[in-house]
């Protein structure tokens, strides 16, 4: 039923410069806090970090691989939760984030007064 599902719901769409690849095994994803404005990079392992999507869990959201991670920046520690859907080249397709939001890798390389 799953494959059936996913062929007739169509692909959602790749938000291009959400990740970078770091080796074989890496990627980055980027946050900032709504709180207080830190910009926060976060390296994952698509080892075994990045889950895959399967069984009856293959149809909870828009991508094939997730991600979810509580993450805590340097400068306020307000505590981020994020779910971020990958697809099978690692690229966002979705994503859920609280108490802050993802960017781009050029809107984290910007400076942010910090």
């Amino acid at each position: 039923m799953g494959f059936l599902a996913n062929l007739f719901r169509g692909k959602p769409q790749a938000e291009k410069g959400y990740t970078t690849k770091d080796g074989a095994h890496g990627v980055w994803i980027y946050l900032q806090c709504n709180s207080c404005g830190e910009k926060i990079a976060v390296r994952l392992r698509t080892t075994s970090e990045i889950q895959k999507r399967e069984g009856p869990d293959a149809d909870l959201g828009p991508g094939v691989m997730f991600v979810q991670k509580t993450i805590v920046g340097s400068h306020c520690y307000q505590r981020i939760d994020a779910v971020v859907d990958f697809d099978v080249k690692y690229n966002v397709v979705g994503s859920q984030i609280k108490n802050g939001k993802l960017i781009t890798a050029a809107e984290y390389e910007e400076s942010d007064g910090h």
